[in-house]
């Protein structure tokens, strides 16, 4: 299914998909229709990318090494980060 939220531990070609298992096919059907509820936030997924990058691996030591270990330009770097940056001060509220 189609998940902005997910990111495959070591698999970026797997990034934006999770995997879904159902015991019948109406779960099946109940399962997709959360997921087609819920949108697909392109910053949700690149948040998740630098995420791994910086828990796996070398330390990060700049933009450059960023944007080359995820795939991301600079721009959409600081456009997740913003989102992230969003999402936590709302969870803290």
């Amino acid at each position: 299914m189609a998940d902005s939220s997910a990111v495959h531990p070591d698999d970026p070609l797997h990034d934006g998909l999770r995997r879904v298992t159902a015991c019948c096919e109406a779960h099946l059907e109940l399962i997709r229709t959360v997921y087609r509820r819920r949108p697909f936030v392109q910053e949700e997924l690149w948040a998740g990318k630098i995420g791994r990058v910086l828990t796996a691996g070398p330390p990060v030591l700049g933009m450059t090494e960023l944007a080359c270990r995820t795939g991301l330009d600079e721009p959409d770097i600081r456009r997740a980060i913003a989102w992230h940056n969003e999402r936590r001060r709302r969870l803290d509220e």
